[in-house]
């Protein structure tokens, strides 16, 4: 078996020891099972901004954060403030049998074009 804990913790992305990470842990458990899905409450009652739960490189991680996180910027997209384009072109889209409507439009059912 590992030395290292099934749970961790973090404050303002610094890693907490197992000892604090284990008491944060009990204590979120707790306020959990008395106030399901009250994370925001648990987060104001201690202080804090935020407490996310999430699971990473094989650890429960309780993320905590005591100041709002600076704002990420969305990436860059291609070809500047131009939405992409759409995938497959000007094609029309297929129908629900998955061939491709045909470009001047279905006829309607039992009409034919003349």
């Amino acid at each position: 078996m590992s030395d290292r804990s099934n749970l961790a913790a973090s404050l303002d992305g610094a890693p907490l020891s197992d000892e604090e990470a284990r008491d944060l842990w009990t204590r979120f458990s707790r306020h959990m099972d008395e106030h399901r899905g009250d994370m925001a409450g648990f987060a104001r009652e201690n202080g804090y901004v935020s407490v996310t739960p999430t699971f990473e490189r094989g650890q429960a991680l309780l993320v905590v954060r005591t100041t709002e996180a600076p704002p990420q910027k969305p990436a860059p997209r291609p070809g500047g403030d131009r939405p992409a384009p759409r995938p497959g072109g000007d094609r029309p889209a297929p129908r629900a049998n998955g061939k491709p409507a045909p470009r001047g439009g279905a006829p309607a059912r039992g009409k034919r074009r003349r």
